[in-house]
């Protein structure tokens, strides 16, 4: 049970903004191929934080968040909720590998495959391989790519198994790995289970509790860089599971987490409006 949970009007006033904005991303899947990488890294990360300002969402960062250059890196992190993914891309805009299934879900599907996820599947090796190649090239081209090594979600009290096989071409592509530790706090800065998508939790009832909810905090913890070079990628697994395990762990320093913003301000501007600023630009830039 949720404890202060909003007025159901406040709840129902929040899923239509957030139809709204789903119809937006709608919209920019369209040409979001066809943008650069500056303007995909842009959008992405502003979407992203608009969202989660709309779930009533707010981040903390702990430690020194990676920037991209000209070859780029691999952010890998626990997996508790499908928030995960757009925490990670509010932070640090990146190409995310999911499970095939994922590519079957209804419009979620097609949304990922426009916006560059790679899909895989995990039990199929030459499957593995081709899409290590795939990953290789995407690091030596400097594009983040994210990887959730558990392979699924789990309640966040302990860090699952870390599969090694994806680790591999951050090794061959000579690229570091970024471990992140994630968490999700309520106002008091205790530890929350609202954000947690496991067992037969379907997503419609994630997103409606979460809707229903209070104020949450994402908290990622970004752990010193890991040197893949002449590194076996089992133990590199093994260090980032371990670092992120001992970071889960540590006290987090005092914070009042009630009074943390929202992953974006809250704009005078109608969501409308904003959204209309945001699209003007690009419709200006793409290739004529």
């Amino acid at each position: 049970m949720l404890d202060s949970s909003p007025n159901i009007l406040v709840s129902l006033f929040r899923v239509m903004r957030l139809a709204l904005h789903l119809f937006y991303y709608v919209l920019l899947a369209i040409f979001y191929p066809g943008l650069n990488r500056a303007w995909q890294r842009y959008l992405l990360r502003t979407w992203s934080k608009h969202l989660l300002a709309i779930l009533n969402i707010g981040i903390y960062t702990e430690g020194e968040q990676t920037t991209p250059s000209e070859s780029g890196f691999l952010m890998i992190a626990n997996h508790t909720s499908w928030l995960d993914i757009f925490v990670l891309n509010a932070l640090q805009p990146a190409c995310f590998i999911a499970k095939a299934e994922v590519r079957h879900w209804p419009l979620i599907g097609w949304l990922c495959q426009r916006s560059g996820t790679i899909f895989i599947e995990r039990t199929k090796r030459k499957d593995t391989a081709a899409i290590n190649l795939q990953i290789s090239a995407l690091l030596e081209q400097g594009i983040c790519v994210a990887l959730f090594p558990e392979g699924t979600s789990t309640d966040g009290k302990q860090v699952g198994h870390f599969h090694s096989s994806l680790i591999q071409p951050a090794i061959d592509a000579g690229v570091k790995i970024c471990p992140i530790a994630l968490q999700y706090r309520d106002a008091s800065g205790r530890t929350s289970t609202l954000a947690e998508f496991t067992g037969d939790m379907t997503l419609a009832d994630s997103v409606w509790r979460i809707l229903r909810g209070t104020q949450l905090s994402a908290v990622a913890a970004f752990t010193p860089l890991l040197t893949s070079s002449d590194t076996h990628r089992r133990a590199l697994a093994r260090t980032a599971q371990q670092t992120i395990s001992d970071k889960l762990h540590e006290p987090i320093p005092a914070q009042n987490f009630s009074q943390l913003p929202c992953a974006l301000p809250r704009a005078l501007l109608s969501a409308q409006s904003a959204y209309v600023l945001l699209l003007d630009p690009i419709l200006h830039n793409l290739p004529k």
